[in-house]
């Protein structure tokens, strides 16, 4: 789904990241507080896991330092505010083993134990049967009633140990099981108890999971290197505040349990509401268009770039396929100067990045057009935009909605395409682009 991991989303930020409040209190001492239940019992592949912590506000300016009695803990991540992330290594030993992690802020010392397990079979958790055992910490998603078929409540929502941000987008180094479920009508933003199954049809059947969109995705420092694992099997039994899902991912099972609220955001009056149907998907916002330009903009992409097109399959409920196209200026491996983000509704239903073709820009959906840029009620850039990322650090600088104008994109020969837009913003400024290189699949 669009809405989720700032596919369209402007920027990747990384924002303090919050703990599960029913663990609290292990350990207090007068600055440094360990929330996270110890000891911390690993399973025998190893993986990431949590050590959340508060600092009191006399000592923020402190430094939080780590030490560690064992080798087979490949490293500790402190990047992100009250928790600290252990990458523990695969247990290979046939016994169980125990680290000891000494946390230290100022002179206060804290000890947190962690317990590997062995594998049940002693291969140290190479057998290709064991089961991946998760625990969610965060659920976040939305509900979005019948807008997407008549005869079942859709329900697309996130299981994750990190959470998403205000703006709809993940942490990184993050565990994000993403669930796109179908409901009987209910009316309500909770998700439903019941048992759910995977559908291979996608036929958006009452109860069902749908294949073709969920999947597990393992967020890291660079969103470009962002791992996607798409469900070969799956079973969630949702029963009052709990979830059990079951998956299957490249041969393997993994059980993801969760204990909170099943409420997600309601998304039923998102785009025009169940009731407008497609005439207009925006809402009418592109009486809203913006613009910060004060003038033309040539738009180039020389030395270090990156231009990649991802499929967003009938997002527009067209009949036809979408893709966003990204066309990045890169410095340093981050983005910087102008970025094109390019919304696409073709004239076929490839899934394979068959977008050549011309692209008139509207606010209605179509084939062959170009959609207009918009902002959403998530504060997501929909559609087609300009942004200025010259200040560096990922804030943009300036930026322009695209409401009109027409796009072309051809094969220019040897595994090379050519991209030439000519466009204005709101207020008439002219934007365009010349382009030709290769366009990766993101």
């Amino acid at each position: 789904m669009r809405n989720f991991l700032s596919l369209v989303a402007i920027g990747f930020a990384i924002l303090f990241s919050s703990c599960a409040e029913e663990k609290i209190n292990i350990i207090k001492l007068d600055d440094l507080t360990i929330t996270t239940e110890v000891p911390i019992i690993v399973d025998a592949d190893g993986g990431k896991v949590n050590i959340c912590y508060t600092i009191s506000e006399d000592a923020k300016s402190d430094v939080i330092s780590i030490t560690c009695d064992v080798n087979w803990i490949n490293s500790f991540d402190k990047s992100t505010a009250g928790i600290i992330i252990v990458d523990v290594a695969r247990n290979n030993s046939g016994d169980d083993r125990t680290a000891t992690i000494e946390i230290s802020l100022g002179n206060e010392v804290e000890t947190v134990y962690l317990v590997q397990k062995k594998d049940d079979n002693g291969n140290g958790g190479n057998n290709s049967d064991e089961t991946v055992t998760f625990k969610a910490l965060c659920l976040d998603g939305y509900y979005y009633g019948q807008k997407y078929g008549e005869g079942a409540d859709r329900y697309a929502f996130f299981l994750s140990d990190q959470g998403l941000n205000n703006a709809g987008q993940a942490y990184t180094n993050g565990t994000y099981y993403y669930i796109d479920a179908f409901a009987n009508v209910t009316g309500s933003a909770t998700l439903p108890n019941g048992i759910y199954h995977f559908d291979s049809k996608n036929s958006g059947a009452p109860q069902t999971i749908n294949s073709e969109n969920s999947q597990l995705i393992l967020t890291s420092e660079d969103v470009e290197n962002t791992k996607k694992h798409y469900l070969e099997n799956a079973t969630m039994m949702v029963s009052d505040n709990n979830i059990v899902l079951e998956v299957i991912i490249d041969g393997k099972t993994h059980k993801v349990t969760y204990t909170g609220s099943l409420e997600l955001e309601d998304a039923t009056e998102d785009n025009g509401g169940n009731e407008g149907g497609n005439d207009n998907p925006t809402g009418g916002q592109d009486k809203d268009a913006q613009s910060t330009l004060t003038g033309d903009r040539n738009v180039t992409f020389d030395g270090e770039h990156r231009v990649k097109w991802t499929y967003d399959g009938d997002y527009w409920q067209t009949g036809y396929s979408n893709y966003t196209i990204m066309m990045m200026n890169k410095y340093n491996g981050y983005v910087f100067g102008d970025t094109l983000q390019l919304d696409i509704i073709t004239d076929n239903t490839s899934k394979n990045g068959d977008f050549y073709g011309t692209y008139k820009c509207s606010y209605t959906p179509g084939k062959n057009v170009l959609m207009a840029g918009f902002t959403n009620n998530y504060a997501q850039a929909v559609g087609t935009w300009l942004f200025d990322y010259s200040n560096g650090g990922g804030a943009y600088n300036s930026y322009a909605m695209i409401v009109d104008g027409e796009l072309t994109i051809t094969d220019a020969g040897n595994g090379n395409s050519t991209i030439v837009l000519n466009a204005v913003d709101c207020h008439d400024n002219k934007i365009t682009c010349n382009w030709t290189g290769v366009i990766e699949e993101d």
